[in-house]
């Protein structure tokens, strides 16, 4: 455990001295308790509109988290349940699914959740999908950095790899969310959203099989549906344009001054 602590302590020190990423006390220390962080997304059957104030709730306690899950599943709403390793809340502590994680995925979960807390703190003040489609980059190409800056060859190939899962899976969110919107707009019968729906998960099933391993591959395993493709829309509906700025710059610290520079004149503030 040591050994992983110490390699999450690597992460956050690239992420302070290269990248300029504030963490507000994040991943100091080990949860003391059985804290985790929980999602929860639901919407109308024909509808991309959450059901709540926000695109989703939150909870700190996975039981309850699923419990809501399963009642709002029951009551015939598209349902999500998302189970992840930190927040980017103020001081959010290690978890024991980030120690379990791959390096990779811990490469990206720390620097993301920094990215927020960094944008929290900066009083950035963009858009929701602006702030979760940068943070992909900040994370996934802040991991590949750090892997060339190792010299660790392992850590570089589990790097690339999940940002090709990933921009395979943005591709595939992207497209699913544009499809079943024209569909609602349309007024289009709920048998045949079902029927798209139906295909969706087909797709999925495809992409699951092209895809390199990575935590991206295992969601294509969960059903696809309105609340699974609006959750992930917020992440990938500015990617292309967020990773096209990085390869402008093939510099992660560089990309993220754009990010903000060029927010306002992107429509990407609040």
């Amino acid at each position: 455990m040591n050994k992983k602590i110490a390699f999450i302590k690597i992460i956050k020190r690239f992420g302070e001295q290269r990248l300029g990423l504030l963490f507000d006390g994040s991943f100091e220390k080990m949860a003391k308790t059985a804290f985790s962080c929980n999602w929860v997304y639901a919407s109308q059957k024909e509808s991309m509109a959450s059901l709540f104030e926000h695109p989703f709730e939150f909870y700190d306690d996975e039981e309850k988290a699923l419990k809501r899950f399963e009642e709002l599943k029951s009551r015939g709403y598209d349902s999500y349940f998302y189970h992840a390793e930190a927040h980017g809340g103020k001081a959010c502590p290690i978890t024991k699914e980030m120690l379990a994680s791959p390096r990779a995925r811990q490469c990206y979960v720390v620097l993301h959740e920094a990215w927020h807390s960094t944008s929290r703190l900066n009083e950035h003040n963009f858009d929701y999908p602006w702030e979760e489609s940068t943070g992909r980059v900040v994370g996934l190409f802040g991991g590949i950095e750090l892997a060339k800056e190792l010299g660790d060859d392992e850590l570089l190939k589990e790097c690339v790899d999940q940002e090709t899962a990933w921009a395979m899976f943005a591709d595939f969110v992207n497209a699913a969310h544009e499809q079943l919107s024209k569909a609602f707009q349309q007024n289009t019968a709920p048998e045949e959203i079902a029927k798209i729906k139906k295909e969706l998960n087909k797709e999925a099933a495809v992409l699951h099989r092209k895809m390199p391993e990575s935590w991206e591959k295992s969601e294509l395993d969960k059903e696809i549906n309105n609340a699974v493709i609006m959750r992930y829309y917020s992440y990938t509906v500015h990617y292309p344009l967020a990773k096209k700025i990085y390869e402008e710059e093939e510099n992660v610290k560089h990309a993220m001054a754009r990010f903000v520079g060029e927010a306002g004149q992107l429509g990407m503030k609040q």
